[in-house]
């Protein structure tokens, strides 16, 4: 994936916490969506259509590397990445050309955190294979200038 990006609802709730003290409890797993546009800072994009595609958002548990959620920092960007694959449901209706993916605080609606654009976009048809995203492959990156 391509590099990734804190959205507006992240970047504030940290900075509130740094600044001002303010409670912000970080979700203890983050649901991973995957989008036929992309989102914005402040926009959630278009996301793959739950209805008749059997489509859904695929959980990642938020906990220490061994327990399988991410494992990092590593590198010189601290890179965090995901542990194991992650794997959609068979398609049961065209979910069409997948752009990106971003991670929420909730497996329906809920606050986007991260997203980030596909390397190369992906058809997704009515009964291809079960869609995944291999280990490793989903990372979040500290940007750097």
């Amino acid at each position: 994936m391509a590099s990734s990006s804190a959205s507006n609802y992240l970047q504030t709730a940290l900075m509130n916490l740094l600044w001002f003290n303010t409670a912000w409890t970080p979700p203890s797993t983050v649901y991973v969506a995957l989008f036929t546009a992309m989102p914005t800072y402040s926009t959630a994009g278009t996301e793959v259509s739950t209805s008749g595609t059997a489509y859904a958002r695929q959980p990642i548990l938020c906990t220490a590397p061994a327990s399988g959620g991410w494992t990092g920092p590593s590198g010189t960007n601290l890179t965090y990445s995901n542990q194991s694959n992650i794997v959609y449901a068979t398609p049961t209706a065209t979910w069409g050309t997948i752009v990106g993916a971003g991670l929420f605080d909730a497996v329906t609606a809920g606050n986007l955190l991260y997203f980030s654009q596909l390397s190369t976009s992906k058809t997704v048809n009515n009964g291809d294979g079960a869609p995944q995203i291999l280990a490793g492959q989903l990372q979040i990156t500290r940007a750097t200038c």
